[in-house]
């Protein structure tokens, strides 16, 4: 998939592969694992974010509105790393059977997601809006008159 797709990419073993993805916003490292013990699919979207850590509280409110809204994963942000990360995961219960299609649009719908919301980090970061004011960049709530 990394090669079709034109992604750097690095294996680090047989089951787990880290590629870099282009967004509109960012560049992304997209790490993608299995675990056959616990049958677990996992991502890791991650992204560098270095908010003033005068935002940090924003920051963690933000995430907590945004987890607590309807996606797929979660966000966390790791301060000591300085990156924010969006994990997803598909449990299989018998075999596993994901074909390279679905595998592609579950890597790429964790990069849409992420992407969806960096512009509401970013608001809540240096913008001077409350974090529910911010989630409107993720949801395109219209504010004003055209």
């Amino acid at each position: 998939i990394a090669h079709e797709e034109n992604w750097q990419f690095v294996r680090h073993d047989d089951n787990e592969i880290v590629v870099c993805i282009d967004g509109g916003w960012k560049k992304y490292t997209v790490t993608v694992s299995w675990n056959e013990l616990r049958k677990l699919f996992k991502t890791i979207c991650t992204f560098e974010m270095m908010p003033p850590r005068k935002k940090l509280v924003k920051l963690y409110e933000t995430i907590n509105l945004v987890n607590s809204s309807d996606i797929e994963g979660s966000f966390n942000y790791d301060n000591g790393e300085q990156l924010m990360n969006y994990k997803t995961n598909i449990l299989f219960s018998d075999e596993l059977i994901i074909s390279n299609t679905e595998l592609r649009d579950w890597m790429k719908s964790s990069v849409e997601t992420t992407e969806k919301f960096y512009p509401t980090f970013q608001k809540s970061c240096w913008g001077e809006v409350m974090p529910k004011d911010a989630m409107s960049a993720a949801f395109g709530k219209i504010v004003g008159h055209a």
